[in-house]
């Protein structure tokens, strides 16, 4: 397993890459880029700096933790609800952060504001320079799939092709959707002609991946190509 472990210190209200104490507030960020599971984990220690016999001590407050992936952003929040009685008098904390996907150049970035009620008391930022060789589309070959697992599904406002590939392994479909994740994809028909196909957006039931499309329309024609329609 490859796991490539980053530890930040961020420190409060403080420009990118500085390291020195601002404020009465520190906040430490490890991330963890497991890039051959195709997870991206981060904890993080916000803490406070508090006089204790004329000496400064860190006072964890909160230690929220991120799971996500490379390509995903996520945020979490960590302290009293809105409608809690003490929100307006105690700390709260907010935590984005994002990675490039998999093999593609961006900038990922680790972001903390902690509140205290509504009002900011402290804003933290790392951001990260990746260069990633880029990535070819993932080609997808109608010969590959089997035409009876071809369906058009929509979640919500998305649109999916889903299929399942005849000849690889559960193994060989999650290691493919890792690697592709938000890769765009061209589906080559029985004819070896090839097409843009949307982007690659992960497995289904570990076994089959999903397409993503920007309208029915799109995703019918790729499914009609995908179950050997419409090629000729």
């Amino acid at each position: 397993m490859q796991r490539k472990r980053i530890s930040l210190l961020i420190v409060t209200a403080c420009l990118v890459g500085s390291a020195a104490v601002a404020g009465n507030y520190s906040t430490e960020a490890t991330i963890f880029l497991q890039k051959d599971e195709g997870e991206l984990n981060v904890d993080v220690r916000v803490s406070q700096l508090v006089d204790q016999n004329n000496k400064l001590v860190e006072q964890l407050l909160f230690a929220p933790r991120i799971k996500t992936a490379p390509g995903v952003p996520a945020s979490i929040y960590a302290g009293p609800a809105h409608t809690d009685s003490e929100y307006a008098s105690k700390e709260n904390v907010t935590v984005d952060v994002s990675w490039p996907y998999p093999n593609e150049s961006g900038t990922a970035f680790c972001a903390v504001i902690i509140k205290r009620g509504d009002e900011v008391v402290s804003k933290s930022k790392l951001q990260l320079k990746i260069e990633g060789p880029g990535r070819v589309p993932l080609v997808v070959a109608a010969q590959e799939i089997d035409p009876k697992s071809v369906r058009v599904v929509d979640e919500k406002t998305l649109t999916y092709v889903l299929l399942e590939f005849a000849g690889k392994t559960r193994e060989e479909v999650k290691k493919l959707a890792l690697d592709n994740y938000g890769n765009k994809v061209q589906i080559r028909d029985f004819e070896g002609r090839l097409t843009e196909g949307g982007l690659s957006f992960g497995t289904y039931l570990e076994r089959g991946m999903a397409l993503h499309y920007n309208s029915r329309k799109e995703a019918e024609q790729a499914a009609s190509l995908l179950r050997g329609k419409d090629s000729k």
